[in-house]
């Protein structure tokens, strides 16, 4: 016999009292005071016998009674056959293994490997397992249909030793994707169409009794919760609501966990030529706050390596960062052989490492096609000159060509901006058509049409009265100028375009002056902050009136007068700019202007064509051209062939590679993401905001206890075996009841003492 409530058991020491109650010596209730005996000294009654039991019968009526009333309300009931694990239906198991780089502190993988091995020992013959891996993508190490060949034993070595040979990687943890990816793995899987039976514990007829959407799914997240996992894939994601999600969490107890990226320079200033910007930043949960940073050359021999030694190191340099916060100091460029940013002070070294490639400057130029004639301060090209193009990556040297002197199209790496001042011949304007078409920039300047130039055949006024010439042509002394077509490019259209541009020269009684600029537009983009965008101090004395503008242009800028100031249009791979006035103080007040120089440096950067970046993250594609004689170098000194792009996936370590090609080399830097240094952890409220269902999943014996305390309740609401107890007990009550009171009315018929029945 089997009890549902055991504890009401302790319901039956109650069958002491009625003992208790047959044990008690009674003493007598009232006192009567005599006055002859007020002088002698008390004495308390001496006993003459002991208390006994009068009627034992009576007593084991009431002990019987509260026994069985205790067994009742124990809910007794009569269990036929054990409950085993091949009963329980079987699970559809998903364990989801975070292998990205925030995994690489110590102790954590050790404690996937344990965790992995608990959920293993769990496992019960007709569950089906499948196990997932995940950095930036996730993959199936084990799927549903090889952990089905395979024994729970077996896969209790197998799956260890798996985890033990692939270790965690140097990508960023893309969390949502995988869970994405698990969760349709989970509720997806199809049965291979036979019958489903349930295992036994030798391994045999291990069929699922779960359809493709079971009930019993679950996903063991298997991860340290990193607050750098990405979650955005969980957005579109709609999960299925069968599916539980049970998260292992991997913990440490050293958090401080510090990291340094290395910041582009936003200005073009004397200090940032010899500094480089440093963010430093700390984890929330850490509890130091002490580091120190400096450059060391070399580079790692292997995946698992922490921190260079090397002799080649620079003085350090003490920062301070609180938990949560980070800070940017200046520190020097690296010098000679320096290829790596050290961090030290925290407590683990995956991320204590920014490798950096000093390349030399690269020569570049600007080259100006028109005369210089008249004072140097009148001239564009002046200005030109003294602009300071040069910084750590590049040395502008600016270059003045006659039109007729361009032989051939310059190549856009090497020029990024060919600056135009004059009309140019049509096999002149062919040449930098080409140019442009190839990826270059031209900016043209109108210029200033005078009354006295050389002579021209007549030229007919069309209906409006305008009269228009053609590409080396020139107005007759005298001629009124209405409007003048510029720029036919040899035997294309004028302006490199198939529109026609017509412009003439603006009546402007004191001066003009620039509006409704278009700051979204690259040129003008780095003045859209509020204390930079006022243009209202510039003043224009002359300005070109362009018309017949159609609607391939793009107006960048316009004058108070509604006429355009810059345009910009799109001529292949490049782009061409017309400016409606120049610069020098003839004309503008531009050159003189705090506004001038990053216009120009607009016009400069953004046509200088970079063939690739010098710094990459992990996963990240490089930009580099795919050849059949182009190879990539690894930091340990392994090379491989660069084909094509899927190439890249030898890309996998940090460190300093080379693109070697036939004719060319170059370096280029790969670090570590920097959301991977975000190691606080995530709470769950986290994946429940996407609409992940969270629960724990239920071990197969606490799975057998909870079926059993099924069954048995089950078993008991069946039998009833407390009803027919009660009805004894209280049976037993009434008789005990009316024998009492038999007796006792015969005892005080016989004289006899009272027996005591309460």
């Amino acid at each position: 016999m089997s009890l549902l409530a055991p504890l009401y058991v302790i319901g039956a020491f109650a069958i002491g009292a009625p003992i208790l109650f047959h044990l008690i010596r009674r003493q007598p209730k009232g006192q009567v005071l005599f006055s002859s005996l007020m002088f002698l000294k008390p004495t308390p009654p001496r006993l003459t016998r002991r208390s006994r039991l009068d009627n034992w019968f009576l007593l084991l009526l009431r002990a019987l009674a509260l026994l069985l009333l205790a067994i009742a309300f124990a809910r007794p009931f009569l269990r036929s056959v054990a409950l085993s694990q091949a009963a329980i239906p079987g699970r559809r198991l998903v364990m989801v293994i975070d292998q990205s780089a925030s995994m690489q502190r110590a102790g954590l993988w050790k404690q996937v490997v344990s965790e992995v091995e608990r959920v293993l020992e769990d496992l019960q013959p007709a569950d089906e397992l499948a196990v997932v891996a995940f950095d930036e993508q996730p993959y199936v190490l084990l799927g549903f249909e090889e952990t089905a060949k395979f024994t729970p034993e077996q896969l209790q070595t197998s799956v260890p030793d798996l985890l033990e040979s692939i270790k965690p990687t140097w990508a960023h943890g893309e969390m949502g994707n995988a869970l994405a990816f698990a969760g349709d793995l989970a509720v997806s899987h199809e049965a291979d169409g036979q019958t489903p039976t349930v295992g036994s514990l030798d391994g045999s007829g291990r069929k699922n009794s779960l359809g493709p959407a079971g009930t019993n799914s679950h996903l063991i997240l298997i991860s340290d919760m990193a607050a750098g996992s990405e979650l955005d894939a969980l957005q579109t994601y709609a999960w299925p609501k069968t599916l539980r999600v049970d998260v292992r969490r991997m913990v440490t107890d050293q958090r401080t966990n510090a990291s340094a990226q290395i910041l582009e320079s936003k200005a073009e200033s004397a200090v940032d030529l010899d500094r480089v910007r440093v963010r430093v930043s700390n984890s929330a949960d850490a509890t130091s706050s002490r580091f120190s940073l400096r450059w060391a050359g070399g580079t790692p021999t292997n995946a698992n390596a922490s921190l260079v030694e090397s002799s080649q190191q620079s003085a350090e340099l003490p920062i301070q960062v609180p938990p949560g916060q980070s800070r940017v100091v200046r520190m020097p460029l690296p010098g000679p052989g320096m290829t790596s940013l050290l961090l030290q002070g925290d407590d683990h070294e995956f991320d204590n490492q920014r490798f950096v490639v000093a390349s030399e400057p690269l020569p570049s130029k600007l080259l100006h096609l028109g005369q210089v004639v008249g004072e140097p301060r009148d001239n564009l090209l002046f200005y030109l000159q003294r602009i300071p193009f040069d910084n750590k990556r590049r040395i502008v040297t600016v270059e003045t060509l006659e039109p007729k002197q361009l032989s051939a199209a310059p190549d856009p790496a090497d020029v990024p901006l060919l600056v135009v001042t004059e009309e140019l011949r049509p096999q002149d304007a062919a040449t930098v058509k080409a140019y442009c078409e190839a990826g270059g920039r031209v900016l043209f300047v109108l210029p200033k049409f005078q009354q006295q130039v050389t002579p021209m055949p007549e030229v007919k006024p069309d209906a409006e009265g305008r009269r228009s010439i053609s590409s080396g042509q020139s107005l007759k002394s005298g001629q009124s100028l209405k409007s003048v077509q510029s720029l036919r490019y040899g035997a294309t259209v004028n302006l490199i375009s198939e529109s026609t541009l017509e412009f003439r020269e603006a009546e402007i009684a004191d001066y003009a002056m620039l509006s409704r600029i278009d700051f979204s537009n690259p040129l003008f983009q780095t003045m859209a902050d509020p204390q930079f965008n006022d243009f209202s101090k510039i003043r224009f004395w002359a300005h070109r009136v362009i018309s017949n503008v159609d609607a391939d242009w793009q107006i960048v800028a316009q004058y108070d007068d509604g006429d355009p100031a810059v345009l910009e249009k799109k001529v292949g791979m490049g782009r061409l700019f017309v400016l409606a006035s120049g610069w020098q103080p003839t004309e503008s007040q531009l050159a003189l202007s705090t506004k001038f120089l990053p216009l120009m440096f607009s016009f400069f950067e953004a046509g200088a064509n970079m063939a690739a970046s010098e710094q990459y993250t992990i996963g990240e594609l490089v930009d580099f051209p795919a050849s059949d004689s182009a190879k990539i170098v690894n930091p340990s000194g392994e090379s491989f062939d660069y084909k094509q792009t899927s190439d890249q996936e030898g890309i996998r370590v940090p460190g300093i590679y080379q693109f070697k090609t036939a004719k060319a080399s170059s370096s280029f830097a790969v670090n570590l993401k920097e959301s991977e240094s975000r190691t606080e952890p995530l709470d769950d409220e986290s994946l429940a905001g996407y609409g992940v269902l969270l629960g724990e999943n239920v071990s197969t014996a606490e799975t057998l206890e909870n079926e059993r305390q099924l069954r048995d309740r089950e078993l008991e609401s069946q039998q009833r075996l407390w009803q027919w107890i009660l009805v004894s007990a209280l049976a037993l009550l009434g008789l005990e009841t009316l024998l009492g009171s038999l007796w006792s009315r015969r005892g005080q018929a016989n004289g006899a003492p009272v027996v005591e029945t309460g």
